[in-house]
């Protein structure tokens, strides 16, 4: 929508334009709050933006609209400096591109929370939360994605305005189906959460990549990921709604005909998938205003201490080999029949781990060294990717799961608490220090690997009303719950390997091992 010509005042060519009349776009208001002034030679200018409510949710009627996405365009920009104050914004650190390609954090001096200070340096700049992951865009990643080996492209239903819900189906045709495990994700539920499409298609592209690797992961999964659950609040810009003002995420409780059109049909694919088996992982990517990375575990109050720790084993491999994630950095919440994870547990408890993972805008762990980029986004995807096939204990080619054996001898006793992580149906406990495990793999091909143990960490929660692990004195500690490197090693010729470990101490976990091609 043309917001209008703002005026500075001095002369024609002196003249500021805001306007979101291209795709994903997103303005409510613009106010000019002070005439300019000259400082050193320079126009400031100064101005007060609203963002573009979505639709009231007709609905849960409770639920205040939301502005929080914003992705405008300022023409007329160039050497001037602006003062922008942004109400609507609940986060820090903007995002801003010359072209609407090219997009660049704004610095922690230039943006926070409530405001953008900068001077352009070109005529036409473009503003946004993060850069766009635009409905035009997903459609030329399809085309890509749907012309890879073992890629089929499906629409499952339609939105409210009537565009397609595209699914890929991601799998080796040629081995069977029930030799595989069974993966569901979608994204961008929430419209705003541009990161999040990063994430995903991360996660795809690697999946799907001409790579041995790949190739391994799709004979033994059957992949079914829907990028765009609400491609109408994409395609219009909206902040958490769909084109009618619903918020989906917390629509998969309601009867029929308080279910918006899209949830129906995610509904009815999830129904269709399990008419004869559970899925084996569902992952929801979104994206959060906190300055970091989480994963949702639901609390074992709401699922079970089951579900609890398995939560714990799959975030744990996800943040092994990861720098953008740390396990304390996980969120809690009490499932409930209204989300798309709590449809999961109604229908299949603890045979279905159903997550959600949220990516920030900004900066990964409170941390401005580390600020979140698409590359580092798609990596995020693709480690996650991987610590879903290293939580299903999927071997593939350069990537080696070794199991704990069945039968370590008398100085192990299988461990199967809930209190403590581990891989699989369960970890084997020391009873005494120095209990010898050996490790035996029948086959690994020649070459350089780094060698890693799974190493278990506390099973925790915060207490009733809190939502994270922070508390007025640091994080609460929770272990390692994955990887940890042993040492590298040479294999010359194909053929079996093994490796001994010995327990540092009675009640240590002995369990799976991860072996990397270098």
């Amino acid at each position: 929508m043309l917001l209008g010509l703002l005026l500075l005042g001095w002369s024609a060519e002196a003249q500021v334009r805001f306007d979101s009349n291209f795709e994903s776009g997103s303005l409510g208001s613009v106010q000019q709050i002070r005439n300019p002034r000259m400082r050193g030679g320079v126009r400031h200018v100064y101005y007060r933006i609203h963002g573009h409510y979505d639709p009231l949710n007709p609905i849960d009627t409770d639920l205040a609209a939301n502005a929080n996405w914003y992705c405008f365009r300022i023409s007329g920009a160039a050497g001037i400096f602006f003062h922008i104050e942004m109400p609507s914004n609940v986060t820090y650190g903007a995002s801003y591109s010359y072209d609407g390609e090219q997009w660049s954090h704004l610095s922690g001096s230039e943006s926070d929370r409530h405001n953008i200070n900068k001077r352009f340096a070109r005529d036409t700049v473009y503003i946004a939360l993060y850069k766009p992951y635009t409905y035009s865009y997903l459609q030329e990643r399809l085309q890509d994605w749907a012309s890879r080996p073992c890629v089929t492209l499906d629409t499952i239903g339609f939105s409210h305005e009537g565009r397609p819900l595209q699914m890929l189906h991601i799998t080796d045709p040629d081995v069977p189906q029930e030799q595989k495990a069974l993966m569901w994700m979608h994204g961008r539920t929430h419209p705003s959460e541009s990161p999040g499409s990063y994430v995903l298609d991360g996660l795809v592209d690697y999946l799907t990549s001409d790579t041995e690797e790949s190739a391994g992961l799709r004979r033994r999964i059957d992949a079914y990921i829907l990028p765009f659950s609400n491609p109408d609040g994409v395609a219009k810009g909206l902040s958490r709604s769909n084109a009618l003002g619903v918020n989906q995420e917390i629509n998969f409780g309601r009867s029929d005909d308080s279910t918006v059109v899209e949830v129906r049909a995610i509904k009815q694919m999830f129904s269709k998938l399990t008419a004869h088996r559970p899925l084996d992982i569902m992952l929801n990517s979104h994206s959060q205003l906190l300055e970091t990375a989480t994963f949702w575990m639901h609390r074992s109050d709401s699922t079970s201490a089951t579900y609890l720790r398995k939560q714990w084993t799959f975030t744990g491999l996800a943040c092994s080999h990861n720098p953008s994630i740390q396990p304390h950095e996980m969120s809690f919440s009490y499932g409930g029949i209204r989300y798309a994870e709590g449809w999961m547990w109604k229908h299949f408890a603890d045979s279905t781990l159903a997550i959600t993972i949220e990516t920030p805008y900004n900066w990964y762990s409170f941390d401005r060294k580390l600020p979140v980029n698409d590359d580092n986004l798609r990596d995020f995807g693709k480690r996650t990717m991987q610590a879903v096939a290293e939580y299903l204990e999927i071997s593939v080619p350069g990537r080696y799961i070794i199991e704990t054996p069945d039968n370590p001898g008398e100085d192990w006793a299988a461990f199967t608490a809930d209190d403590r992580s581990f891989m699989g149906r369960n970890a084997f406990e020391a009873k005494r220090s120095n209990a010898v495990i050996q490790y035996v793999l029948e086959s690994l091909p020649p070459g350089k690997y780094k060698l890693y143990r799974y190493e278990s960490g506390k099973c925790i929660q915060p207490d009733e009303g809190h939502t994270d692990l922070r508390t007025p004195r640091g994080w609460l500690k929770t272990g390692t719950h994955g990887w940890v490197y042993v040492k590298s090693i040479n294999q010359e010729l194909t053929g079996p390997f093994s490796f001994t470990w010995l327990a540092p101490a009675a009640g240590d976990l002995a369990d799976a091992l991860l072996l990397i091609k270098e």
